[in-house]
């Protein structure tokens, strides 16, 4: 008795897509326009989407490709295919000692982060993706760590990473003086 047609196959995958952009005339805007040492964030309903300068109208649409770019080739379908859509973004990962808890993005589809300004890479503030699967190493020994291994990456400057929004991440540690990371979270409405 021998086997035939063996198959194996990738059940739930987490695709994340990474990429560059050229970040110079978002971050200088950034920086002559808005005052780094009071910046608001999603909690308080801060969307930097809502101002409308020439920088950040491109960023929107850097954004929007990169969604898009995502949703298609992890479902064949297009943002455009959906009735509407509102992205949300926020300016974060900024000043010294900087770190995020692990956390997800709840409620949103996709999320993504973009690295405007990331140029000292020795100071930490690594990105890291855990398994979405609670609990899918339980009883396994140390020999299967590779099928659950975290994702690390360290950001550069015009790095950029989409991933469903349920994907849990945090954020180590970042002991430099500044770099500027824009979450952005994409909802998407059928109807």
């Amino acid at each position: 008795m021998g086997f035939k047609n063996v198959e194996f196959k990738e059940l739930w995958p987490t695709t994340i897509a990474c990429g560059t952009w050229d970040s110079l005339e978002l971050v200088n805007h950034i920086l002559t326009t808005l005052d780094m040492n009071n910046l608001q964030g999603e909690v308080n309903g801060f969307n930097i989407f809502e101002n409308d300068s020439k920088e950040l109208t491109e960023f929107r649409d850097t954004a929007y490709t990169a969604f898009d770019r995502y949703l298609y080739y992890s479902t064949g379908k297009h943002i455009s295919d959906y009735k509407s859509h509102t992205m949300k973004g926020w300016i974060t990962g900024h000043g010294e000692d900087y770190s995020m808890t692990i956390h997800n993005h709840s409620g949103a589809h996709l999320s993504a982060v973009f690295y405007a300004m990331a140029a000292d890479q020795n100071s930490g503030g690594d990105i890291v993706f855990t398994d979405p699967r609670a609990n899918a190493n339980r009883g396994y020994d140390d020999w299967f760590d590779p099928m659950f291994k975290q994702h690390t990456h360290t950001p550069k400057t015009g790095d950029w990473m989409v991933f469903p929004s349920f994907t849990y991440h945090h954020v180590n540690p970042y002991f430099s003086r500044m770099r500027i990371c824009i979450p952005v979270d994409l909802y998407l409405h059928r109807d």
